[in-house]
């Protein structure tokens, strides 16, 4: 063989080499970019259960404010009274079902 032929040959073989190293490097960033988009898109979907969960959390604790709030009321002490201790005023009449209710 001679010298020209074989430093195409080497030529040929040192640009297949940087084509396959290419190619590797190429195929591993696209695996990890892939990888990645499957990550994002599972933090994605778990940011907005928690902001869902946070949000019903909110609106339960304000319901509980509201409750607590009413609690305080004349009209829930005087309710509680009546309902589970049976209590009237003075004078009241109290009717009741034959069934005791």
């Amino acid at each position: 063989m001679s010298g020209k032929r074989r430093r195409k040959r080497q030529r040929h073989k040192g640009l297949l080499l940087a084509a396959l190293a290419v190619g590797i490097v190429v195929g591993v960033i696209g695996f990890r970019c892939y990888a990645l988009q499957n990550t994002l898109a599972a933090d994605q979907k778990l940011e907005l259960a928690t902001q869902e969960q946070l949000a019903a959390e909110e609106q339960r604790q304000a319901e509980l404010d509201e409750y607590e709030k009413y609690t305080k009321t004349k009209k829930y002490i005087e309710e509680v009274a009546r309902d589970k201790l049976g209590l009237v005023y003075e004078g009241e009449t109290v009717f009741r079902n034959e069934d005791g209710e």
